[in-house]
């Protein structure tokens, strides 16, 4: 193939079995030798596959993002519902309502505890 380098056996071949140590991967890049490289000197990335803990942190982080989404979606829905006008005054009534029930409940055991009054 054209353009292909290969380095020679001899060079690397003390180092076959040797350990050099771990490395977490969180990415595997899919680049082409073939391809014009990119101004920083990498060869051109046809593909970057995410692997591993940061896959996991990804997917975590893509959830959360559609979860949030949701809920302002429903929380925006729950504004507008409670803008409208028929709603304020469901609102009023059940509330003012129950207040004016709660007074009048009360006057009655004061009226009753007090006779005098």
């Amino acid at each position: 193939m054209k353009g292909l380098k290969k380095i020679d056996p001899s060079l690397y071949e003390d180092f076959k079995n040797h350990y050099f140590g771990d490395e977490t991967v969180t990415n595997l890049d899919l680049c082409s030798m073939l391809k014009k490289k990119q101004p920083n000197g990498y060869y051109h990335c046809e593909c970057t596959v995410t692997v591993g803990k940061k896959l996991k942190a990804d997917s975590i982080k893509n959830a959360l993002r559609t979860e949030s989404m949701a809920l302002l979606s429903k929380l925006n829905q729950i504004k507008e519902l409670l803008a409208t006008p028929q709603t304020r005054a469901n609102i009023y009534r059940e509330v003012f309502g129950a207040i004016s029930s709660c007074s009048k409940n009360n006057q009655d055991v004061v009226d009753s505890s007090f006779p005098h009054l």
